[in-house]
C-alpha cells in the first residue's frame, strides 16, 4: 500500500516539473498584462482594463518597467510610491487591510459555529415522547 503511494506521488511530482520545464518563464509582455491586471486605472475608478489615455500610459510604463528587469513587486511598488496603496486592486496583507483578508474566514467561522450549534439543540423526529 505504501509503494503505491510513493508511486502516486513520485508519478504527480514528475508531471508537475515536466509541465513545468515546457511551460517555462512567461515573456515580457505575458508578465506585463498580468502585473497591469493588477494595477486599477485612476480615471476609470476600479477598472484594471480601460481605453483611457492614463491608462494606456501606465501600461507603456508597466511594459517598460518589465523590460528593464524589474521584479513584480517592484513594478507594483513603483505605481503605489506614485499613486498610492489604493492603485493596486488586490490589497496588501496587514495594517489596514488586514480587516478585509481576515473578515470572510471569521464570517466562515460563525457560519459554521451557527450551524453546529442549531444541530446540537434540535430534537430528533421520529418517535413521540407519550
Amino acid at each position: 500500500m505504501k509503494n503505491r503511494l510513493y508511486l502516486v506521488l513520485i508519478g504527480v511530482f514528475s508531471i508537475i516539473i515536466i509541465v513545468g520545464a515546457i511551460m517555462g518563464d512567461a515573456s515580457p509582455e505575458d508578465r506585463a498584462r498580468a502585473i497591469g491586471s493588477r494595477i486599477m486605472c485612476p480615471v476609470c475608478q476600479g477598472s484594471s482594463n480601460s481605453p483611457s489615455e492614463t491608462a494606456t500610459t501606465m501600461m507603456d510604463k508597466v511594459e517598460e518597467l518589465v523590460v528593464a528587469g524589474l521584479s513584480d513587486d517592484q513594478v507594483l511598488d513603483y505605481f503605489r510610491d506614485r499613486y498610492g496603496e489604493n492603485i493596486i486592486l488586490d490589497p496588501v496583507f496587514g495594517g489596514k487591510t488586514l480587516l478585509v483578508w481576515l473578515l470572510p474566514g471569521a464570517a466562515f467561522g460563525v457560519g459554521v459555529w451557527m450551524i453546529m450549534r442549531r444541530r446540537r439543540t434540535m430534537q430528533p423526529v421520529g418517535k413521540d415522547p407519550t
